[in-house]
């Protein structure tokens, strides 16, 4: 079960850009150190805002460690454990447990107090993913609900079918991609009904009212494979594949010779494709039809719940420069860079005032004024530190079994509920 953060590719830079450094290998800096990943898009943003704060403040130089996501939180804790941590770091909402549950951040409450710093204009749903206990320990930058679905307008108008809207439901996305679907003289499908980012089941668990553990804040046993609804979501997803055909098995997708189902859609071979905002630049590229965006639809119970990503940054204990620490987080975690953020089309600024203004410019996707509303229904990983290991380890391989047809999804839970008991969520 592949995380949409790991969608983000990181790579380690030696470079000088712009008047400051970034460097992965740098020790005993009396530099400001920031530690990061993104893709080069996301990355530059914040290398401009790193050289418009170094202006305002050209007595504190900063210095940008960027480190491959998949290495990024244990290689944290190792500097943290060697004393040469950075000060400054981009956390996500997903590897904030990781990070919160060792002891590794600074408690910002006495910083924000002391500045006076307002921060109900940003999203009440990320402050409190990244509060415990009323202490808030990131300041955030961005929210990213998992629930934009693009559509390929071509194919629609090809199939004669309206656009969907967003208040369609499941049975309404099954009857739609069945008719947007499209196939050769032969019967091969030329064109997908649906197609997701990565193998992603947590959309439509959260969207049919399934759950993970009892408490995300306090989680104490995973619920997944005893909420009914949680079944009922993953049988779902296995019929898009199995039953209703409208969407490619994973033999297929293991067969496309490494494209990505990003690049499916750009080439007009899928008709809808799930994913987050963060999708926008890359899709303003493509040429041959034109593309918008609607909200997942609403679950069989008429409720909503989506996945999220969103970030933000926060600082180590461990680092000796606090104060400086703490100025170079307001500077990029406000208005500037929230502006910045919002003007490439990459993420919806956790700031509100910027997600209903520089963020609905008129820009594709025409329909992303709809993530102002899907915010009020994100659904965050739970607080514990294994919530990766199960995830990825125990429930992903057999759920593969689901997704290729070899078990159905009531199979899948009997045998998940066992081992998940043996592996309680580890707050501690």
């Amino acid at each position: 079960m592949k995380n949409f953060r790991l969608v983000l590719v990181a790579v380690a830079c030696l470079t000088l850009v712009a008047g400051f450094s970034l460097s992965g290998c740098s020790k005993g800096s009396s530099k400001l150190k920031i530690s990061s990943w993104g893709s080069p898009e996301e990355n530059q943003i914040l290398v401009d805002l790193l050289n418009d704060f170094q202006k305002k403040h050209p007595d504190i130089p900063v210095e940008l460690q960027r480190l491959p996501y998949n290495e990024y939180t244990t290689k944290l804790l190792t500097e943290v454990a060697g004393g040469l941590a950075p000060d400054v770091v981009f956390t996500e909402v997903g590897n904030f447990a990781d990070l919160f549950l060792r002891g590794a951040l600074e408690p910002l409450n006495p910083y924000v107090q002391a500045d006076h710093m307002d921060l109900s204009g940003y999203y009440p749903q990320v402050v409190d993913r990244f509060s415990v206990d009323g202490q808030i320990y990131v300041i955030p930058r961005d929210t990213a609900p998992i629930c934009v679905i693009y559509y390929n307008k071509k194919a629609f108008d090809e199939a004669k079918v309206a656009y969907p809207t967003d208040d369609w439901t499941v049975d309404d996305f099954v009857a739609i991609a069945k008719k947007v679907m499209k196939k050769d003289a032969a019967g091969k499908v030329t064109r997908w009904g649906f197609i997701d980012d990565w193998v992603m089941p947590e959309p439509w668990v959260y969207d049919f009212g399934g759950t993970y553990v009892d408490d995300v804040k306090h989680p104490t046993k995973w619920t997944f494979a005893t909420n009914p609804h949680t079944l009922d979501a993953i049988q779902f997803r296995a019929d898009m594949i199995g039953k209703y055909k409208i969407m490619m098995p994973p033999s297929g997708l293991a067969a496309m010779g490494g494209m990505g189902t990003g690049d499916m859609f750009m080439n007009g071979s899928e008709a809808m494709f799930i994913s987050g905002i963060w999708k926008t630049p890359t899709f303003r590229q493509i040429k041959d039809f034109k593309w918008d965006v609607v909200m997942m639809p609403k679950g069989p119970n008429g409720v909503r719940g989506f996945a999220t990503g969103g970030s933000g940054y926060g600082i180590l204990k461990s680092s000796t420069h606090k104060k400086e620490a703490w100025e170079l987080v307001k500077f990029i975690s406000g208005e500037e860079g929230a502006k910045k953020l919002a003007q490439t089309g990459l993420a919806q600024p956790a700031l509100m005032r910027e997600a209903n203004t520089t963020f609905l410019d008129n820009s594709d996707p025409k329909n992303k004024k709809m993530l102002l509303e899907a915010v009020k229904y994100v659904k965050y990983p739970p607080m514990c530190k294994n919530w990766d290991e199960v995830t990825h380890s125990i429930i992903g391989p057999e759920l593969d079994k689901v997704w290729n047809g070899t078990e159905t999804a009531a199979e899948a839970m009997d045998k998940l509920k066992p081992m998940l008991e043996k592996n309680e969520p580890q707050t501690k």
